[in-house]
């Protein structure tokens, strides 16, 4: 799948939620950011079948029967490589919360108190296997 589409998939379901919050159109870009970076870098390490499932259908971060338990390991070292390669992943292999607000939100969210409060939540539900599509989405969701 080339990284046109793949953006083009994304852009579109982004589209369909619309909100007025900076925040809200900086954690978009900030998406389609990281889905570039991870593509450019990871995508020719991780293109088994794996992958190609969960781009689809049920495993797609945006689909409403996304099922956690089947999809986030599908996604798991996808997402740690474009971590990494965004530089939001400590030298733990956590991710780096600091790193992300500052430089892929570049503190825009900091004010937001929709965000404040829907972070600690989204973070702690999506970053077991460092999902950081998940992440965004449910962000978003919280900010819409």
């Amino acid at each position: 799948m080339s990284r046109g589409l793949v953006l083009l998939i994304v852009a579109g379901a982004a589209a369909s939620a619309q909100a007025d919050s900076v925040c809200y159109s900086t954690l978009q870009e900030a998406f389609f950011a990281w889905t570039e970076t991870a593509w450019d870098a990871c995508h020719l390490q991780y293109t088994a079948p794996d992958i190609d499932l969960a781009t689809r259908g049920y495993c797609s971060v945006w689909s409403k029967s996304y099922d956690v338990a089947k999809c986030d390991p599908l996604w798991a070292n996808y997402s740690k490589c474009g971590l990494k390669a965004a530089k939001l992943l400590k030298a733990d292999n956590t991710f780096d919360d600091a790193a992300f607000k500052a430089t892929m939100l570049q503190n825009e969210c900091s004010a937001d108190a929709k965000f404040i409060a829907a972070y600690p939540t989204c973070k702690n539900s999506t970053m077991k296997y460092l999902n950081f599509g998940r992440l965004n989405v449910c962000l978003q969701k919280a900010l819409y």
